[in-house]
């Protein structure tokens, strides 16, 4: 079986979490236009308050 997912962040990336434990032999192709797959958009408040100078940290 072949899986198709349109769209990264976070329900992208669940989607294709979950499909892998429920069908461990599928091949699961994610595409995304977003330069990167995920980011902690909860860490946001604490980079604009200054508790870490690396915006990066954020990403994945």
């Amino acid at each position: 079986m072949k899986i198709i997912i349109i769209g990264g962040v976070a329900a992208g990336a669940k989607a294709a979490a979950k499909s892998r434990r429920l069908l461990p032999d599928a091949e699961i192709d994610l595409y995304t236009d977003d330069t990167h797959v995920s980011y902690s958009a909860c860490g946001i408040p604490y980079y604009i308050e200054g508790n870490f100078e690396d915006y990066r940290t954020l990403l994945v």
